[in-house]
């Protein structure tokens, strides 16, 4: 099945999108030049089929498999406890910003069961690895900045090792994010991070975003450090 696979892959490939690709994603694995809708429709056409057989047989052999394997075990019907299983082995894999947020925006099931993949995101919450942390981080952000969990996320956050670029940048991401309905919570991370380049990144994003009122994007200037 896989080689079958990898046969639809090469064939949605354009040189085009390879090279505006190669730009955009640093560090991925050999990109073939696919769209992202033409990722997602394959992604649902196996997950209709026999989906369990590709997830055994997929290979980390390039950027858009890597991407196919994690649209379709984000929305695999399989238990949850074999999910997080598989999502862990898969997680250690992930070299780019754009195979990481692509499973984050496609892990629907965090709604369905939010304390089984609270407990398993927070494994990473020690890890030094850039994008294990971006992937906890931007999980925080899109399921769990809700009335019963933002404070704590933010204190979780806080705690992080934000050494690396892509680490840094979800979590400027984060506090852009907080500060539209949690702007106190927003603040607080802008006044506590140390990282001054994280604290830039944020401020930028804040200011960029349609969803942040102007007095707070006016108010967040006085945060540069």
């Amino acid at each position: 099945m896989i080689e079958e696979i990898k046969r639809r892959l090469n064939e949605l490939a354009t040189p085009k999108i390879q090279e505006f690709s190669k730009k955009l994603i640093p560090n991925s694995l050999p990109i073939l030049g696919c769209k992202i809708p033409d990722l997602r429709k394959l992604a649902k056409e196996i997950g209709r089929g026999d989906y369990w057989t590709f997830l055994k047989e997929y290979d980390a052999s390039s950027y858009e498999l890597q991407l196919v394997y994690a649209y379709t075990l984000a929305s695999a019907k399989l238990e949850i406890k074999e999910k997080i299983s598989l999502l862990r082995d898969f997680v250690s894999t992930i070299r780019d910003w754009a195979v990481c947020d692509g499973l984050v925006s496609s892990l629907k099931c965090s709604k369905v069961y939010p304390e089984e993949m609270l407990s398993f995101i927070l494994e990473y919450k020690e890890s030094h690895q850039e994008f294990e942390v971006r992937f906890l981080v931007e999980m925080l952000m899109v399921y769990y900045l809700t009335p019963q969990y933002a404070s704590w996320a933010v204190q979780i956050v806080l705690n992080l090792d934000i050494t690396y670029y892509y680490a840094k940048m979800g979590v400027a991401w984060f506090i852009a994010t907080l500060m539209i309905d949690y702007p106190s919570l927003g603040f607080q991370l802008l006044k506590e991070i140390e990282d001054l380049e994280t604290v830039g990144m944020a401020i930028r994003k804040i200011r960029d975003s349609y969803r942040v009122s102007n007095e707070i994007k006016e108010e967040v200037l006085f945060y540069k450090k």
